[in-house]
């Protein structure tokens, strides 16, 4: 009878099968595809002697979905295991170290029930509308991720061709300012049609503050033309540059501004499943989180009663710290785990950020880790993610709205909570300089130190762009 199914399953051929019967020896293989048909097959070889196996596979693009919706719906008694990556890859390096094929890898998924039963995985199967909850959010996602593409293009560009011109908007991504980008980029024009005409043209798109940006945004311009017309000779930028250049700009704005409407309609049916799945909005009531944080957590959490408890879930959000244990001695401050959803860990960062400034529980927690504990922003933050997790999903499973405590546990206003947090758990600025300070590196090569800089956490620091070599004076003036 069969125990176990290791599927290796692939995006555009036949899926390949290694079945294990109760004493982890092989007793079929064949392959087979993703079509009604296939499916049938696999059903006929696998169940047909009223056997209930551990169906094991990788999570490889979109493939493993139609197989198993389609064995959940007519053989819920089976188990099906989604494998994660890593674990395959390393029971697979011990099976066959120097071998990679399909064969191998079948029948590595197919041991994974006889070696380590406990630790895997289900696969979680959400509802439709968790499931559409969760794909709009991971396209909002990729949508919000190609306008920030094109924002730091666009930006590039003129910062690099007309510099200081950015800084002379209030706001430079503002309708004005868009407007100037799309029409007026070439300084030659602008200082030819006068200023007057070029207020005239920032007072048609939106009349508050027109008049100052334009005496700035002209005299910018002013000086850029100058500039270039001393630089005439060299033959590689004149008025018809940057006509072309006003094209290229022209362009990426209209993608830019195309993937920000489709980014409003993506929200908006965001928020309609949201309000459906979450009728309560209790997820809100938690400091720090927002409107898309909360939407995020729910896509990606869906239902929170899969979780056995609260350490389940803790493991697979992948914010708790590594363990490492021999005889008398424990491992302490280990990395994170890192298991679990990008998007999720992500989320949990940016709400937890904001969390820790208005829980007087994580500010507590936050500050112990900073002063008493000497742990980095980013180390401590780790904690506050962690304890953040546990609220979210305490909410969920509750489904009761979040109250603020004290760090003894006392109910607080969250006025009072803001006075606490000023008074006793804000982190001194001279605490934070410390921690953000690094040692030499004496007596190492100037390779080994380039090479561990560029591994190390960048966050609190900016790197410079490279000097100009020729006309350093006249770039500074223009961008002042």
């Amino acid at each position: 009878m069969i125990r176990s199914v290791g599927i290796d399953l692939s995006r555009t051929s036949s899926h390949q099968v290694r079945c294990l019967d109760e004493q982890a020896r092989p007793c079929d293989s064949f392959s087979f595809d993703s079509t009604l048909e296939g499916l049938e097959r696999f059903e006929e070889r696998v169940f047909s002697d009223g056997a209930t196996p551990t169906v094991v596979f990788e999570p490889t693009g979109l493939a493993w979905i139609p197989m198993a919706v389609y064995l959940r719906a007519r053989h819920p008694e089976c188990r099906l295991v989604k494998a994660r990556l890593q674990k395959v890859a390393a029971l697979r390096r011990y099976l066959r170290s120097h071998t990679k094929s399909d064969r191998v890898d079948g029948m590595t998924l197919a041991k994974m029930p006889f070696i380590d039963s406990e630790q895997l995985d289900e696969a979680y199967l959400p509802l439709a509308k968790y499931h559409a909850l969760q794909r709009l959010t991971r396209q909002r996602e990729r949508l919000m991720k190609s306008i920030t593409i094109r924002k730091n293009r666009i930006g590039s560009i003129i910062n690099g061709y007309l510099p200081g011109l950015r800084k002379a908007f209030a706001n430079e991504w503002s309708e004005r300012a868009r407007a100037f980008y799309r029409q007026g980029l070439n300084p030659f024009a602008v200082v030819q049609d006068g200023e007057h005409a070029l207020e005239a043209f920032l007072l048609g798109v939106k009349a508050r503050g027109a008049r100052a940006e334009s005496h700035r945004i002209y005299q910018i311009c002013r000086r850029l033309a100058e500039f270039y017309e001393r630089s005439r000779e060299a033959g590689m930028i004149n008025e018809d540059f940057f006509d072309d250049l006003q094209d290229e700009i022209a362009c990426e704005l209209r993608l830019m501004e195309a993937e920000e409407a489709e980014v409003e309609k993506v929200s908006e049916r965001i928020e309609e499943l949201y309000r459906q799945l979450h009728p309560a909005d209790h997820l809100r009531t938690i400091p720090g989180i927002g409107v898309r944080t909360a939407q995020v957590f729910l896509a990606v959490i869906g239902d929170p009663h899969r979780f056995r408890n609260q350490s389940a879930f803790a493991n697979w959000t992948g914010v708790v710290p590594g363990a490492s244990q021999s005889a008398n001695t424990e491992g302490k401050g280990l990395r994170m785990t890192k298991a679990g959803p990008s998007m999720m860990k992500r989320a949990l960062f940016q709400a937890g950020d904001i969390a820790r400034r208005y829980d007087p529980q994580l500010a507590h927690l936050y500050y112990r880790e900073m002063v008493h504990h000497g742990k980095t922003h980013l180390q401590a933050m780790g904690a506050v993610m962690s304890h953040l997790g546990a609220r979210i999903m305490a909410v969920l499973r509750e489904d009761r709205p979040y109250e603020l405590r004290d760090a003894r546990g006392k109910p607080i206003t969250r006025k009072g909570a803001m006075e606490l947090i000023r008074s006793e758990h804000k982190v001194p600025e001279e605490t934070r300089q410390a921690r953000r300070r690094r040692k030499p590196n004496e007596g190492r090569l100037t390779r080994h130190r380039t090479h561990e800089a560029a591994e190390a956490p960048q966050s609190g620091l900016l790197i410079p762009p490279p000097k100009t070599v020729y006309c350093t004076e006249e770039l500074q003036s223009i961008a002042n």
